[in-house]
């Protein structure tokens, strides 16, 4: 009964901090067609707290998978993120095995904040298994734009505990990698090219000038612009 305990906790909790307000502003932000009760992130840390007594061990593997199927399944945002976050938070958790779970999630996305999650969390698997990187590449070509960012974000591991990024793959693969999206079209996938150039600008300097200057008639002038003046963060904005 621990798992379904846990769900309807977790669905209790977001109802308890619902902020009808920042809801609102936060419709207007992710646009998605998912009910969004407007939590703060410190609330989404204090859900994650409570919920920490009631989870099964990690060696559990069928109840996890179970729980975070009923999490994804809930008609929260805050819900499916919060899913999200325990699988990055404990990466013990994540693996190949998951990979065919991560794929179908990623088809009921709508949002560039599910979108990234997830693929933070693809990287980390990614990181284990550096093959799956491959299955990656056909994504860049999906009609789908959620598909297209997160299999960019998926590109940086970013480590769960130290927050350290590292690239999944070198300069030169990274690029080739990019072909299919260089004149992309779509404002959110083109924040997700802009943030991963620029952490092969920080870690390939040199290797990131020459492809700048090869492709810059080719690449959308917003993309252009955020590589000139945004530092390198942590995150896709």
């Amino acid at each position: 009964m621990m798992r379904q305990f846990a769900v309807e906790e977790v669905e209790r909790a977001i109802r308890k901090r619902a902020n009808p307000e920042r809801a609102k502003e936060l419709a207007e932000i992710i646009r998605s067609r998912a009910h969004i009760a407007g939590l703060a992130r410190q609330d989404l840390i204090e859900i994650l707290r409570e919920l920490q007594p009631t989870l099964p061990e990690v060696e559990e593997e069928f109840i996890w998978l179970n729980f975070l199927q009923d999490l994804w399944g809930s008609e929260y945002f805050e819900a499916r993120l919060l899913g999200l976050q325990l699988m990055y938070y404990i990466p013990d958790l994540v693996d190949a095995h998951l990979w065919g779970m991560l794929d179908h999630w990623t088809s009921a996305v709508d949002n560039w904040v599910l979108a990234d999650w997830l693929g933070h969390v693809r990287a980390i698997a990614i990181h284990k298994n550096p093959s799956l990187v491959m299955r990656m590449a056909p994504w860049l070509q999906s009609v789908d734009p959620w598909r297209r960012r997160s299999a960019i974000v998926s590109l940086v591991y970013i480590d769960p505990r130290s927050q350290e990024r590292r690239l999944l793959l070198g300069a030169q693969e990274i690029f080739a990698f990019l072909e299919p999206v260089v004149e992309e079209r779509h404002p959110a996938v083109q924040v997700a090219m802009s943030w991963l150039l620029r952490q092969v600008a920080k870690q390939y300097p040199d290797d990131f000038e020459a492809f700048f200057e090869q492709y810059r008639s080719r690449l959308p002038q917003a993309v252009v612009s955020r590589l000139k003046t945004e530092p390198v963060s942590s995150a896709p904005a």
